[in-house]
């Protein structure tokens, strides 16, 4: 199972961050950064370049210094590295002159792109924290929406946002099964955002098929975990000279609290696979989902390991991880007009979570009572991230289903 093959698919069918957003970080502030590309050379920025609003490259005419060569051209700015060849760039000429290749996600390891001519394109490679400095100035409208019409359009953003996940797994489910794509879930999910990237390269080097195949030794799962993440985690160092290591995890800790810490997430992550070997994931979260009503003690306990060597999650973290990784592979894998799809949506609809914090600056902005219970409802709160990433985010508010004129007349 050459899942690095597909790594491409592991990624959702739009950018994390609009690319707009991408650019108005690099003209704003990543252009003043120190910076270095994956070949290990200094990034000194004299002009970012002028920002291209047509077809061609991000940014025309920049003056760049890499390493000692002072170099005039284009920039070029995607999410993740795989989106320079998805776009045919490596085909156009038109991106001949690009000298830099902006990127803020990697999972190929590839450190150059190629140009129409086969000549390699440096790649700089950003701190996934910084996505969160250069927020946008979103214009929202407070004043004419009643509390219970506001919370009507979030549910339904949230219900819009969740179909999207659950339409992407199930076109995927003729390449993986669900089983392969419940631990996609959970990987993603206990990397967190700060950790993301580092933990699907984890997850495209672990031996799959060996895994679901039964050819593993279980005890030494755990330590190829620690192995192929080259953090230490506790469990007794073995060498795994068949398998890989990933290279050049870039892990990031300021600011994350010790239970989210990559370490504690990780270690979990490597007991939960240990005690589900040799079992289906995704057969076991079917028959006992239907056994009852979700709920966060539901979660908590599908989550539990009761082992001393690692830190459970907390009730919000196990909601999270089960109704964002895990039921949209279970709703996936019915037909989109199976009656028990209504249910699921209904007990997950009723679940509440912390506060995120971009959901607390919503909330602020359109002066929602910082008392109201819907606040903290996961499906509002699913309904905020939708708006936030196709109108907030794109400077969009004209088009927005709260904001826009054709809102206030609904």
């Amino acid at each position: 199972m050459k899942l690095a093959l597909y790594s491409s698919l592991f990624e959702p069918d739009r950018p994390y961050l609009p690319e707009r957003r991408l650019q108005k970080m690099w003209v704003n502030i990543l252009w003043k950064q120190p910076l270095t590309t994956l070949d290990g050379e200094a990034v000194q920025v004299l002009s970012p370049g002028i920002w291209n609003h047509h077809e061609g490259p991000d940014f025309r005419d920049a003056m760049i210094f890499i390493g000692e060569k002072m170099k005039e051209g284009d920039v070029e700015i995607h999410y993740g590295n795989g989106d320079w060849y998805r776009h045919g760039h490596h085909t156009d000429p038109g991106y001949d002159r690009v000298i830099l290749h902006l990127i803020f996600n990697s999972i190929d390891g590839n450190k150059r792109v190629l140009n129409s001519k086969g000549e390699g394109i440096p790649v700089c490679l950003i701190d996934y924290s910084v996505l969160d400095i250069f927020e946008p100035e979103p214009v929202c409208k407070p004043d004419y929406m009643s509390p219970d019409k506001f919370f009507s359009i979030l549910k339904k953003m949230g219900f819009e946002r969740f179909k999207i996940k659950t339409d992407y797994i199930r076109r995927q489910s003729d390449r993986f099964n669900f089983d392969l794509m419940c631990w996609w879930g959970l990987f993603q999910m206990s990397g967190l955002k700060a950790n993301r990237s580092a933990f699907n390269r984890i997850f495209l080097d672990f031996p799959w098929e060996e895994y679901f195949k039964g050819n593993m030794k279980k005890n030494h799962i755990p330590p190829l975990i620690q192995y192929i993440s080259g953090l230490d985690l506790g469990f007794d160092h073995i060498q795994f000279a068949d398998y890989n290591k990933s290279e050049g995890l870039l892990w990031l800790k300021m600011g994350i609290r010790p239970p989210s810490r990559p370490e504690n997430r990780l270690r979990w992550l490597s007991v939960f696979l240990e005690q589900k070997y040799g079992h289906s994931l995704f057969g076991e979260l079917l028959t006992v989902s239907q056994g009852g009503k979700q709920t966060k003690v539901f979660w908590k306990d599908f989550f539990r390991t009761n082992s001393k060597y690692c830190r459970e999650p907390g009730v919000d973290l196990s909601v999270e991880m089960g109704i964002n990784a895990l039921m949209p592979v279970v709703i996936a894998s019915f037909e989109p007009h199976n009656e028990k799809i209504e249910t699921y949506m209904n007990e997950m609809a009723s679940l509440t979570v912390n506060e995120y914090r971009i959901s607390s600056h919503f909330y602020n902005r359109h002066a929602i009572d910082k008392n109201n219970p819907l606040r903290r409802k996961w499906i509002h709160q699913q309904g905020i991230l939708y708006i936030n990433e196709r109108f907030c985010s794109q400077d969009l508010s004209e088009l927005c289903p709260l904001c826009s004129s054709e809102a206030e007349v609904k």
